[in-house]
């Protein structure tokens, strides 16, 4: 049976650490200062961070070495690989070299996508996050995960590739509209779900709140940073990060195919923790108990399930798209309790479909 992590390390000590905390910045700009090689910095950010939070990077940025943005538009329809393609020429016209460096700056999409981006160009360019939403701060700004989607199929091109640093400022969370908080809150329910009982339990009692993010913000991201030192590459216990997400990413690839109002990263995953909770009871992984404490905590945070405009044939096709898939089977993380989780479990397709089905998808 797999399991959980136990051990313990210090991520910001890493030689590629994650600063953390209202000090964020100016540990960034120290840093900078011992960068010697460095002639060139290219900032990337949508047209939301490079208002909101540019302003306030730019300030940290060394004098001595010229700094220019690269703007993209916000969402998920930025990761295409023709919006890579744009941003590859912008660095070439800068004349951005190996040891310059790209800044991200921005959420999961913008972190997803310069990660990729600068894996790629000239085989390799240094690059740190500087993550700007819940989401990016607690999930997508760690761990080395890029990605850009494919006719809507979610991250199915991408590397894994480390950033020097990433700087997580808790300041930026300021200019988060309610729904991107609530995205990222569910990524931060997920790391409870599947690694930190006590987590979950403060959770519970507190919420995830500007307060008590303060409070656990460090905490949160310890939860992945500690799989991901001992997994960096998912060749097993990584996958336990996915929980939420074969259901969610099929969710959402078919929200981007078909809504003009497409469902948030985070609201899909979501959906999926609540889905999956229910297939972990089905597949007797998880007690009625604690199956009816998850999805009662989760659905009363972000709402109710209502997959009333989705087929099951629609959700199962996206899910066959799944990279955690093998031999044509649909694996999945599920939960074994609150605070633990399994990888690789073969799902049958008539309990997804059975599941999909109680939770009001369409039956065609």
């Amino acid at each position: 049976m797999h399991s959980s992590p136990t051990p313990k390390y210090d991520f910001l000590q890493q030689e590629k650490p994650v600063y953390s905390g209202a000090d964020a910045l100016t540990r960034l700009e120290r840093w900078l200062t011992l960068q010697k090689n460095v002639s060139r910095i290219a900032v990337l950010c949508d047209r939301h961070t490079a208002q909101d939070c540019l302003p306030i990077l730019l300030k940290v940025m060394p004098s001595s070495i010229p700094v220019a943005e690269i703007v993209i538009e916000p969402g998920e329809h930025s990761k295409s690989l023709q919006v890579c393609q744009n941003i590859w020429q912008r660095l070439t016209q800068m004349e951005i070299g190996r040891e310059d460096l790209l800044i991200n700056l921005g959420g999961g999409v913008v972190s997803d996508i310069g990660g990729f981006v600068a894996s790629a160009y000239l085989r390799g360019l240094r690059f740190v996050n500087v993550p700007t939403s819940l989401m990016a701060m607690t999930d997508a700004g760690l761990g080395g995960k890029t990605g850009v989607d494919l006719d809507h199929i979610k991250n199915r091109i991408g590397t894994i590739s480390f950033p020097e640093c990433t700087v997580c400022f808790p300041g930026f969370l300021e200019t988060l509209p309610e729904v991107e908080w609530k995205s990222g809150a569910a990524e931060v329910f997920k790391h409870a779900l599947i690694a930190d009982p006590d987590l979950w339990r403060a959770l519970v009692a507190h919420g995830c709140t500007p307060e008590s993010l303060a409070v656990m913000l460090q905490r949160i991201q310890r939860v992945k940073m500690e799989v991901v030192h001992i997994d960096p590459y998912e060749k097993g216990l990584r996958k336990i990060l996915n929980f939420g997400h074969s259901i969610g990413h099929a969710i959402e690839s078919q929200s981007l195919s078909s809504s003009t109002v497409p469902l948030t990263h985070g609201q899909s995953v979501a959906i999926g923790m609540m889905i999956e909770t229910e297939i972990s009871l089905r597949m007797q992984k998880l007690s009625n108990g604690e199956a009816e404490e998850i999805i009662q905590v989760l659905s009363h945070y972000f709402g109710k399930v209502n997959l009333s405009d989705y087929s099951v044939s629609d959700i199962l096709k996206w899910m066959r798209y799944d990279k955690k898939n093998q031999k044509g089977e649909v694996k999945m993380s599920l939960l074994t309790g609150i605070g633990s989780c399994d990888w690789n479990i073969s799902v049958d397709e008539n309990v997804m479909a059975d599941v999909l089905l109680h939770y009001g998808a369409k039956n065609k």
